[in-house]
């Protein structure tokens, strides 16, 4: 990424620090935003860059800001082009995270529906070393949000205090990473990733009932498990489950695919990363940087191969 890295403000490229938002907007009283955060990759070999599954992405954008009574006049496919361009711009040719997030703008109250002003960044993000080495979780005293309150199917700013109070008291209480809870007492997800433990030769992951984000990279992780032929259920699950399982992974776009190898203190299984966990985070990593030919229809490229 050469120079200042540029920004897409309400459709248009500006300097990094020109991207501001007013402090009485709504946004930022009530946290009134709602975000994408993907991933693209660098393909040495093919001179490349991928975005994986925008398209996802775009539309689960469109669905947070119709959830969450947002009347933007703009169309979130438009932003695909732009995130594209971006990239270009600043000549990414790196791993990188990028957020596309749309707020509600103005000077309005809690209440309004627009304006709905929307911003696209990129920044340079590597993979954790904790990908190879797994990392130690504790199940949060904090419960996971519920439907019928702040339900996490909107990928809401203001949801995420959630995630950060349970992230938090994990760090504190000398964890790597948290897992909540649901309102039922069954295990829900992580501050910023989905769950899946592998128990009796099964895939297992809670479903979308039980308090998750519709996780885009927690669909990815089903269909290339299901691809290698191992059983996947989706289903509600216990936590004490997570003591019993014989392997445990938690993935999600900035996090990717990070091995679980204890949980409040229990290992799980042999307490290191498991065989099933290492297969499908090396499909996962060959199909988000199209070294593989499974995750090609999930890529789009930024270059062309120039």
């Amino acid at each position: 990424m050469s120079g200042q890295p540029l920004i897409v403000h309400n459709g248009e490229r500006v300097p990094y620090g020109q991207a501001t938002a007013h402090v009485m907007s709504p946004a930022m009283r009530y946290g009134l935003n709602v975000f994408e955060g993907l991933r693209a990759y660098w393909n040495a070999g093919e001179n490349e860059l991928y975005v994986f599954r925008l398209q996802e992405h775009l539309d689960r954008l469109a669905q947070s800001m119709k959830l969450l009574r947002f009347a933007p006049d703009f169309d979130a496919a438009a932003l695909g082009p732009q995130l594209l361009d971006l990239l270009r711009a600043n000549e990414v040719k790196e791993a990188c995270h990028i957020r596309m997030s749309a707020y509600l703008d103005g000077d309005g109250e809690h209440h309004v529906t627009g304006p709905v002003s929307y911003f696209i960044a990129s920044k340079v993000r590597p993979r954790s070393e904790k990908t190879a080495t797994g990392i130690r979780c504790a199940v949060s005293s904090w419960v996971r949000l519920s439907d019928t309150a702040m339900p996490p199917r909107i990928k809401c700013g203001a949801n995420y205090v959630n995630a950060r109070l349970a992230r938090f008291q994990a760090l504190h209480d000398g964890y790597d990473d948290a897992l909540l809870l649901n309102e039922h007492g069954k295990v829900g997800e992580g501050p910023g990733a989905c769950v899946f433990l592998m128990r009796h030769g099964q895939l297992i992951t809670p479903d979308i009932t039980s308090g998750i984000l519709e996780s885009i990279t927690r669909d990815t992780m089903i269909a290339l498990a299901r691809g290698a032929g191992i059983d996947v259920v989706e289903r509600k699950v216990d936590r004490t489950e997570l003591y019993a399982a014989d392997e445990m992974f938690v993935a999600g776009s900035a996090a990717e695919v990070l091995p679980v190898v204890s949980v409040d203190g229990v290992d799980v299984g042999a307490g290191d990363v498991g065989s099933v966990t290492k297969s499908l985070q090396d499909a996962y990593f060959s199909a988000v940087t199209g070294d593989s030919h499974r995750g090609k229809g999930w890529l789009t490229p930024v270059y062309g191969g120039t």
